[in-house]
């Protein structure tokens, strides 16, 4: 299976797509995928509160209609489509959805196991701990003249997720429902460390910009360590080692 990323998206458990994506895919202009969907809502081959009606901006800054459309409304959708790629569109949309069930499958699985749950509790205490830190360093970073010490949140968030995983965007709110337990232990671990190296720096006095510095060199460190791994898997490490 050679399914190409962020085609489908897995929203509520359910595999969707929009009508953008699809049009890329098959590569015909938005305004026909449209045209296509609202005829089949129209003629009732598709029911009109199976998709979801949503909005986009342009490339001239346009408020546009788009649809996020559910796998079978999908599948029932891609042969009225057309396209000088429609072959190939249709190959890569199967093959996404596929890889999107395979997904949902596994990560019922892996939220089924109690040492998933053991992990996401101590995950979250460990979180906590760390975002009282921040709170505190932030207000330590004002005190010695930062103009913006409320992003040490999203910094460190960064910082973590860039060292400890191969990740290519911003993680979203349900980042960490993907890890397995092990990256659920490793994150914790991090967030440790961040908490415990700011409330040092603090003590020390030490410079808020210094003190930020040396906390991501020591996330760094601990990543070294443990190797990085893709969101969900093992990391490499650990797989050369068994």
């Amino acid at each position: 299976m050679n399914a190409s990323p962020n085609i489908v998206a897995v929203a509520h458990g359910k595999p969707t797509t929009t009508s953008l994506l699809i049009a890329d895919l098959f590569g015909r202009h938005h305004r026909n995928v449209i045209r296509s969907i609202d005829r089949l809502i129209e003629n009732r081959v598709i029911d009109v509160l199976s998709v979801e009606r949503i909005s986009y901006r342009d490339s001239m800054n346009r408020e546009q209609v788009a649809y996020r459309i559910p796998e079978r409304e999908s599948l029932i959708v891609m042969p009225f489509i057309g396209g000088r790629r429609a072959e190939e569109g249709q190959c890569k949309l199967v093959d996404a959805f596929l890889a999107a069930r395979d997904e949902i499958n596994r990560l019922r699985q892996m939220h089924a196991s109690p040492d998933w749950h053991q992990a996401r509790i101590e995950g979250k205490s460990a979180r906590r701990d760390e975002t009282d830190a921040i709170a505190t360093f932030a207000e330590y970073a004002t005190s010695q003249g930062s103009r913006s010490a409320s992003r040490y949140y999203l910094l460190l968030t960064k910082e973590t997720n860039r060292a400890l995983f191969f990740v290519n965007s911003a993680a979203g709110k349900d980042f960490r429902q993907g890890l397995s337990a092990q990256q659920l232990a490793s994150v914790a671990m991090a967030e440790r460390i961040v908490e415990r190296s700011l409330l040092e720096s603090m003590a020390a006095k030490t410079f808020y910009k210094d003190a930020y510095r040396t906390t991501a060199e020591r996330l760094r460190q601990f990543a070294a360590l443990i190797g990085q791994s893709v969101p969900g898997r093992m990391s490499a490490m650990l797989e050369v080692a068994k």
